[in-house]
């Protein structure tokens, strides 16, 4: 048992070492760059790959603990546990997943068409955005803002678009990105446990969830806290009858391309972008990320052998693991959008929705 043991190790420390070696020559290889570095999508891709960094801060994580009723989220847990029809196959932490979602949307945060004035009068109106002043102070990492006049009173109304957040779980408010923002915060505090198992995903036609990965259910599954809806990757494509050309998840050791989970009627498929790009800033992103985990073990004093099971263990096999399910084709085809949930989106005016194509 010991050689065999031994003879396991070695082969996984083996593999792993090939692998780095194959990471090493794709980081290098920077020729792509130069030809693709104009191109949207791809500095979209670029600036989204450490998204969920700032999430990983225990002392935001403390700060989202603080924000959150515990009590009364455990509580509606331990009723789910009790609930005789609930699938099986769902674990406590699963249960977590599912109240977490139900608190967020309908206890915690706030949709926002359009800000609310003090006047009490709905009768606002756009008058413009303008970008957050360079130079001044910026805690709520404030990107646009947006500016309104109250028809009734004539009050000049200021919604800044928070991109912080710990911030935005005091302002409580916001679109899908500060939705998702503070969701995934959430989310990181109650399941995270300092693994990788949290997910930014985002879509190029302007929207974005998130997913985590369940042990109970052996797959990353589909959230979307705008929505409260749990494992439903058909919802964009089949429910809101949404078009779109890409959708791309990021969590600390993976960039992968979701495209075939989500985007699930071809007709519906945009083609204008070149798929090519897209599949070598991917590769490439995963590479740097795979020497970076490696370096980083390193650092922290982890032998070479040990710096490698850890390659092996943490970012090898979820990614094998992922491609398997995607061979399979059972990430997107086992699941059909239930008959429950209302057709088309359900957060935004009727007007704006049905103007983003997702009114079903």
């Amino acid at each position: 048992m010991a050689d065999f043991k031994t003879l396991t190790d070695k082969l996984i420390v083996s593999y792993a070492k090939s692998e780095l070696s194959k990471a090493h020559k794709t980081a290098e290889n920077v020729n792509y760059i130069q030809d693709v570095a104009r191109v949207p999508l791809i500095n979209s891709i670029h600036s989204s790959v450490d998204y969920l960094r700032p999430h990983k801060d225990s002392a935001r994580i403390d700060i989202a603990l603080d924000k959150i009723d515990l009590a009364k989220i455990y509580a509606n847990v331990d009723k789910l546990e009790k609930d005789s029809n609930r699938d099986p196959a769902l674990r406590y932490d699963d249960l977590v997943v599912k109240e977490l979602l139900r608190y967020f949307k309908h206890d915690f945060f706030k949709w926002v068409n359009v800000p609310e004035c003090p006047c009490g009068s709905d009768r606002v109106v756009s008058t413009g955005a303008m970008r957050h002043p360079p130079g001044r102070p910026n805690p709520d990492q404030i990107s646009i803002i947006e500016m309104y006049k109250c028809q009734n009173c004539s009050r000049d109304i200021q919604f800044p678009r928070i991109n912080n957040a710990v911030s935005l779980l005091d302002s409580r408010r916001g679109r899908c990105g500060e939705w998702v923002n503070a969701f995934l915060l959430l989310l990181e505090a109650l399941i995270g446990e300092g693994k990788d198992r949290v997910r930014y995903v985002w879509n190029p036609e302007d929207h974005v969830w998130c997913e985590y990965y369940s042990s109970g259910l052996k797959k990353w599954v589909h959230l979307d806290p705008c929505e409260a809806v749990f494992d439903e990757p058909r919802l964009y494509c089949e429910n809101w009858g949404k078009k779109m050309s890409f959708v791309f998840g990021f969590n600390d050791n993976t960039v992968v391309d979701l495209s075939d989970k989500y985007i699930t009627k071809e007709k519906k498929i945009l083609t204008a972008l070149d798929p090519k790009p897209v599949a070598s800033t991917v590769a490439w992103l995963n590479a740097k990320k795979l020497v970076s985990f490696y370096q980083q073990a390193r650092a922290q004093g982890a032998s070479k052998e040990e710096s490698l099971r850890q390659v092996y263990h943490e970012v090898i096999v979820p990614r094998n693991r992922e491609l398997l399910v995607e061979n399979k084709a059972s990430a997107a085809t086992a699941t059909s959008t239930r008959s429950d949930i209302p057709q088309g989106r359900q957060t935004g005016s009727a007007e704006w929705t049905k103007a983003r194509g997702e009114s079903g």
